[in-house]
């Protein structure tokens, strides 16, 4: 297993200074006093001056044998800066083997830590509204009473309402065609000639024949909807459709 090296660079800020120099005396109470109340609470600003308080605040921990307290600082230091190196000509080598120790077997309290300290990333609001759920019903039977099929086609019975769209569209137009030829073929004081009689007669006859087979049609598509194909009933709530 790939042991990472942490380090620590010994040239910090003026703010670490007492406690450093605290440190490298053997003035270890004093030291601790001085980290401890840089940290809590926290007056540093930048995470590299964090991350070398908390590793010097746990060699600190580490010289007095609080090792319990010396894991945890150490821990907090390389969440922060996992990219430190010790300086050994700071650093005993038995403290800069402890890091690399932690380093190890709290990798993933070290990487916990790091996420928990990351600032948050803001994503940007999404302009689209939440789709809205909208409850199916069924077609209402007042469209069986529109002509040419459409409430078939509209419950879903494509057959019969393609049937009754083509009866009633050619019926009615071959009874408004010959109602307009009938009625063109008047002359100005509202009567047939003796000559377009004959021909004006055969197309009112087609015309009534058109109307009567429209209304025929109209009434079964009708009927046959309202009645052959009553409304489905509302299902009961809390009950389960048996199979």
């Amino acid at each position: 297993m790939k042991t990472a090296i942490v380090s620590l660079v010994l040239a910090a800020s003026p703010s670490l200074g007492p406690a450093r120099e605290a440190y490298q005396s053997g003035d270890l109470p004093r030291a601790r006093a001085s980290l401890e109340g840089l940290l809590q609470p926290l007056r540093l600003t930048n995470l590299q001056e964090e991350a070398e308080a908390h590793l010097l605040l746990a060699a600190t921990l580490h010289a007095q044998e609080d090792l319990p307290r010396a894991e945890q600082e150490a821990v907090e230091g390389l969440a922060l800066d996992p990219d430190t190196k010790l300086d050994p000509l700071v650093y005993p080598p038995d403290f800069i083997a402890f890091v690399e120790r932690v380093n190890v077997q709290r990798r993933e309290r070290i990487a916990r830590r790091a996420a928990e300290r990351r600032p948050p990333v803001l994503l940007p609001r999404s302009s689209g509204s939440a789709p809205v759920l909208v409850e199916s019903r069924p077609a209402s039977q007042g469209w069986y009473l529109v002509p040419f099929g459409v409430g078939h086609l509209v419950h879903g019975q494509r057959s019969k309402g393609t049937a009754l769209a083509v009866g009633q569209g050619t019926t009615f137009a071959v009874s408004a065609v010959s109602l307009g030829v009938a009625l063109s073929m008047r002359g100005s004081d509202g009567r047939y000639s003796a000559q377009d009689a004959p021909t004006a007669r055969a197309f009112n006859v087609s015309y009534l024949v058109g109307a009567y087979a429209f209304a025929a049609l109209y009434a079964y598509g009708v009927l046959d909807g309202l009645l052959a194909s009553p409304e489905p009933l509302a299902s009961t709530p809390g009950r389960v459709p048996e199979h």
